[in-house]
């Protein structure tokens, strides 16, 4: 009966933390990982926490010129042309983050001005649109 008693006391013991361990600091996360496209292209940035992607849709001032409004509508905000308004920089160039789920691929395109449709010049792919002769670009996250 002893020997059983010293065999579970060694159990308890053995799973206790020693101090060392208990006032170690808790392990970090890795930090996210961030891939850019192209000169002027898509920045996403993936957590390491979550099951999600922070991409950054940007224009390059060569592509809306002297643009007063660019959107951004695809499939992550049901095509709505008002929903994502993209922020002019100081460059001349427009561009807005918008946090997606991981592990999908998005259609999208730009609305320049509420007139005319463009694409990423840095889009992951470009697929064919249903609707006219043209393609939608295409984020891989």
């Amino acid at each position: 009966m002893a020997t059983t008693k010293a065999k579970e006391a060694t159990k308890v013991s053995a799973r206790a933390k020693s101090p060392a361990a208990a006032a170690a600091p808790k392990k970090k996360p890795a930090p996210a990982v961030t891939v850019k496209t192209g000169t002027n292209g898509m920045k996403k940035t993936f957590s390491n926490t979550k099951n999600t992607c922070k991409v950054t849709f940007s224009l390059p001032h060569e592509a809306v010129k002297d643009a007063r409004s660019v959107c951004v509508a695809g499939e992550f905000n049901d095509w709505n042309i008002y929903a994502h308004q993209l922020k002019r920089r100081k460059d001349g160039s427009f561009s807005m983050t918008i946090e997606l789920e991981r592990g999908r691929e998005y259609q999208f395109r730009y609305l320049i001005d509420d007139m005319y449709w463009e694409n990423d010049w840095a889009a992951d792919k470009y697929v064919p649109s249903a609707f006219g002769d043209c393609d939608n670009s295409v984020v891989v996250v």
